[in-house]
């Protein structure tokens, strides 16, 4: 196992055609990752990057093939990414993922992981053919120690800093890609999504439809997004139910968007049916059923949006529409917060549960006034 002196790169850029990137993606990954990815290819535009999103869990989570069919199709999409392997839910599937990226001979792997480190250590070595191997060590010495036999055959490595060293994850992600490729800095550290002109006229449609159905004119649209694939993350539905119902006595001319993952939305589905008290009210609920790009080109058009700690409150920072987000009180929450447009409210004893509905309303209302003031400034 090499060591890099910290005076230069630990990969030999220069001598890359293709790099295979591997790391445990998430949509917010993405969009701090996705910018130093695109500033690598800006920089050596000949080279073809393909990336693996398969987070090398041995037992897949049920949103993994939502987050699988997101991802590719994001990925896919970008100019700067060549191929994108998806994650798959077998071991027939995962062989012959192996095979085809062993076959393709990447002059480098990259894995960049802070989970599950010898995994993703053990895949690029399967994946390996004549190219070399670079990753992450475990933050943990007894994990880097019973794992010795697996990352002594890597070509290069980086230690892991702990991600309280850093004020946000986009100094630490910083960090990370200079040591593996020299002084990498983006024009931006958050990757700016890029909404097509289709989608837009998509989501004015649909909108145009609630609007009607609701008699609504010219309305506030707030844009919420209560759950996270972690219940501590996850805000319940009684707090919605009442934020919802007071936000609508403040603004009564209010269009309501609920967003939903695929597969609890027949659930929030028949959770509103079933109440009267929100059903009466101007309330849709929304998920992305056929491409990934239906969500943002929604948010786009919305007047604030209102999340807890998932991608929509990443999407909602890369597209700089104003929002409420709702984090943890954790050192680690706070530096995946979202830089901006955003007021961040902070739940006690590290569950988003304990942030009040009437906090938020409070934050709403500080929304709006400022928008206000914007207008009247813009006005004068």
């Amino acid at each position: 196992m090499s060591q890099s002196l910290n005076s230069q790169p630990i990969i030999p850029i220069l001598d890359c055609k293709k790099v295979l990137y591997m790391s445990h993606l998430a949509l917010g990954d993405y969009i701090y990752q996705g910018a130093f990815l695109k500033s690598l290819v800006g920089r050596y535009p000949n080279l073809v990057l393909d990336v693996w999103i398969d987070d090398c869990r041995s037992i897949k989570k049920p949103w993994h093939t939502g987050r699988s069919n997101t991802l590719v199709q994001w990925l896919s999409s970008e100019p700067h990414i060549n191929y994108v392997y998806p994650i798959v839910n077998d071991g027939t599937a995962l062989s012959s993922q192996l095979k085809h990226a062993h076959d393709k001979d990447y002059d480098a792997i990259l894995y960049v992981a802070t989970s599950r480190t010898a995994n993703f250590a053990k895949t690029a070595l399967k994946i390996k053919n004549q190219g070399q191997v670079f990753g992450t060590l475990a933050p943990t010495k007894l994990n880097n120690f019973l794992n010795h036999c697996v990352y002594k055959h890597l070509d290069g490595v980086l230690s892991i800093q702990q991600l309280e060293d850093f004020n946000h994850i986009t100094d630490y992600y910083h960090h990370i890609f200079c040591r593996f490729f020299d002084a990498l800095e983006p024009e931006r550290r958050e990757l700016k999504l890029n909404l097509s002109d289709h989608f837009q006229r998509q989501c004015v449609h649909k909108l145009t439809g609630w609007k009607n159905k609701y008699n609504l004119v010219n309305p506030t649209i707030i844009f919420i997004n209560h759950l996270a694939t972690d219940r501590r993350r996850s805000w319940s539905r009684s707090k919605l139910k009442e934020l919802i119902q007071s936000a609508s006595k403040k603004r009564p001319n209010t269009l309501f968007i609920l967003n939903s993952p695929p597969h609890d939305f027949q659930s929030m589905k028949e959770w509103i049916m079933n109440n009267d008290d929100i059903n009466s009210l101007p309330v849709e609920l929304f998920t992305a059923k056929t491409d990934f790009f239906e969500l943002p080109g929604l948010m786009s058009l919305c007047d604030l949006v209102i999340s807890v700690e998932t991608a929509i409150m990443h999407i909602a920072s890369s597209l700089n529409i104003k929002q409420i987000a709702l984090i943890r009180q954790s050192r680690s929450a706070y530096c995946w917060r979202p830089l901006n447009n955003s007021i961040i409210l902070e739940g006690n004893k590290r569950h988003v549960e304990t942030v009040q509905p009437i906090d938020v309303l409070d934050a709403i209302e500080t929304s709006f006034k400022s928008m206000d003031h914007q207008d009247t400034v813009t006005d004068s």
